[in-house]
C-alpha cells in the first residue's frame, strides 16, 4: 500500500516537468491500455519514469530480457502482439498510473517519440450534455466532488484517434480561480468549472478527477455542446445551421429530432422535403407548422450541435410594461392552467437579441415556477432586464405550443419618452400649442373682421 502511495504522489509530482507534447490518458480500474507504435521501425522502446527510476517495459530488439527491470507482477500483465506493434498492459491498478514514454529508432534516428500520462480511475460516472451559446458563461458540475477531495480538471483535446485529455490550467494541477486566458474558474463552493464567454474551442467533453490522497477515485465527463432556442409562429422559415463542420471530418453531419416518445428520428434522407438539408448541411423548414416543435441534434464524429425549435400560433400584438431601476416586476402568463405546461423564454436586448429559456439560465433575481400561477417575478430590476418576454403553454401529451403572450419590459429613463417629466413636457406643450392655435385663429378672424369693415365703408 506504501508504494502505491509512493507511487501515485510522485505521478503528481513529476507530471509537472513532462514534455509540453504530454498526452492524458484516463482509465478506469481493472480496464487495459493498448500502446499501438509506429511500424517499420528498427527498435522500440516504452519506459516509465518512477522516481529517478526508468522502467523499460518493452524493448523490441530485446524482448523479455533477463535484466528487464519490470517486476513480476507487472510482467505478468503485459501482453504484446509483435505483428501489430501493439503492446498491452491488463488490469490496471493505480500503481499503473504514471508518465511513459515511447521511442522508436530507424537507422540509428529518432522517428517517434512519445510522452503520455495514464491515470487510473477507480470508478467512472456517465458523461452528461450541457447546451451554450457563444458568449454566454456557464458552470460544469464535478460530481463526487467534497470538501474534502481535491479536484482537477481536464480538457478532451481533439485530432487525435485516442482519446487524449490535457490539463485546463496547464501546468497548475491545483484548483486555481483563473487561468492564462482568464475564462476558466473553479467555483469554490461546488467545485465546477466556470466557463465565461464560450467560444466554439470551448465546445468538447471535460472531465474532472476527484483526488483522495492522490488517488483518483472518480472520473465524471460532461460535454459542452453548441445550443440554441429558436422562436418561431406558424408558416414562417426557419433554418437551424450545422457550425460544428471542418475539414478534418471523414463523414457529413447528420440530423435528428426526438420526438414526444422520446424516439429519435434522423432527418434529411432523399424521400423527406419537410424539412429538408441544404448544401451547407442547414436543416431549412419553408413553412413552419406546430408539429415541428422538437430538440434537434446535427452529429458529426463526437461532437453534436443542439437546438430546440419552439413553434407557437401567430403571435399577437404585445403587451407593454415599464419599469424602474431597482423596482420588482411580476409579468403575468394569462393563459397558464393547472393542465397545461408553460415556460419561459428572454428575447434579451443586451444579448443582441438572442433568445433563451429562464428555466436554462437558472437567472438570478428570476423566480419563476410551473406549479404556481405562472408568473415571473423579478425582483431589484435593472436596465440590462430590458427586451421582450414570452411565455409559452404546451400541451403535457405532445409538448406542442398551444398559445404565447408577448410582453415587452422597457426601462422608463427620467427623462425618456415614457417619464413623468417627459409626459408632462408634452402636456405644457400640447397646452402651449393649443394656446398658439387659438391666438393665430383669432388674429386671423380679427383681421378677416377688419377687411370686411373695410370694405363696408368703401362700399
Amino acid at each position: 500500500m506504501a508504494a502505491v502511495t509512493e507511487l501515485s504522489f510522485l505521478l503528481f509530482a513529476l507530471i509537472n516537468n513532462i514534455h509540453a507534447e504530454e498526452r492524458i490518458i484516463i482509465q478506469k480500474k481493472r480496464t487495459s491500455y493498448t500502446f499501438n507504435l509506429p511500424k517499420n521501425t528498427n527498435s522500440c522502446l516504452i519506459s516509465r519514469s518512477v522516481g529517478e527510476e526508468k522502467l523499460v517495459l518493452w524493448n523490441t530488439s530485446d524482448l523479455w530480457s533477463n535484466n528487464s527491470s519490470v517486476p513480476e507482477h507487472l510482467k505478468q500483465r503485459l501482453v504484446s502482439t509483435v505483428n501489430t506493434s501493439s503492446y498491452t498492459i491488463l488490469n490496471l491498478t493505480h500503481s499503473d498510473s504514471g508518465p511513459y514514454q515511447e521511442e522508436c529508432w530507424t537507422e540509428g534516428n529518432v522517428t517517434h517519440e512519445n510522452n503520455i500520462t495514464i491515470i487510473v480511475c477507480t470508478t467512472s460516472i456517465d458523461r452528461r450534455g450541457f447546451g451554450a451559446s457563444l458568449g454566454e458563461t456557464v458552470n460544469l458540475p464535478c460530481k463526487g466532488a467534497a470538501d474534502n477531495l481535491d479536484i482537477h480538471w481536464l480538457k478532451q483535446n481533439s485530432g487525435y484517434e485516442q482519446e487524449t485529455w490535457s490539463r485546463v490550467f496547464g501546468d497548475n494541477m491545483t484548483s486555481v480561480m483563473d487561468n492564462v486566458r482568464g475564462r476558466y474558474q473553479v467555483v469554490t463552493n461546488t467545485s465546477a468549472l466556470r466557463v465565461s464567454n464560450v467560444t466554439t474551442t470551448d465546445f468538447t467533453r471535460y472531465r474532472c478527477l476527484v483526488m483522495n490522497q492522490q488517488q483518483c477515485v472518480s472520473r465524471y465527463t460532461v460535454q459542452l455542446v453548441p445550443y440554441e432556442i429558436i422562436y418561431h409562429s406558424v408558416g414562417e422559415t426557419a433554418v437551424l445551421s450545422c457550425t460544428i463542420t471542418d475539414s478534418t471530418d471523414y463523414q457529413p453531419p447528420r440530423w435528428m429530432v426526438i420526438n414526444k416518445t422520446n424516439s429519435i428520428t434522423h432527418l434529411g434522407q432523399q424521400n423527406q422535403t419537410v424539412p429538408s438539408v441544404d448544401q451547407n448541411y442547414s436543416l431549412v423548414f419553408s413553412s413552419l407548422m406546430l408539429n415541428h416543435s422538437g430538440r434537434y441534434y446535427c452529429k458529426v464524429s463526437k461532437r453534436e450541435q443542439r437546438y430546440d425549435l419552439v413553434v407557437c400560433p401567430k403571435f399577437g400584438p404585445p403587451a407593454v410594461e415599464l419599469f424602474s431601476k431597482g423596482e420588482e416586476v411580476n409579468l403575468k402568463c394569462r393563459d397558464w392552467r393547472e393542465d397545461k405546461v408553460h415556460g419561459w423564454f428572454i428575447k434579451s436586448h443586451q444579448k443582441k437579441g438572442r433568445i433563451f429559456s429562464v428555466t436554462y439560465q437558472r437567472m438570478s433575481r428570476v423566480s419563476w415556477s410551473k406549479y404556481d400561477n405562472g408568473n415571473l417575478v423579478i425582483s431589484n430590476i435593472s436596465v440590462g432586464d430590458a427586451g421582450e418576454y414570452w411565455c409559452a403553454v404546451y400541451d403535457p401529451d405532445d409538448y406542442q405550443c398551444e398559445s404565447t403572450e408577448r410582453t415587452v419590459l422597457v426601462y422608463n429613463e427620467p427623462f425618456g419618452i415614457y417619464s413623468t417629466f417627459f409626459k408632462v413636457r408634452c402636456s405644457v406643450l400640447s397646452v402651449l400649442l393649443l394656446m398658439l392655435c387659438a391666438a393665430v385663429v383669432a388674429v386671423n378672424l380679427r383681421t378677416r373682421r377688419g377687411e370686411q369693415l373695410s370694405a363696408h365703408t368703401h362700399t
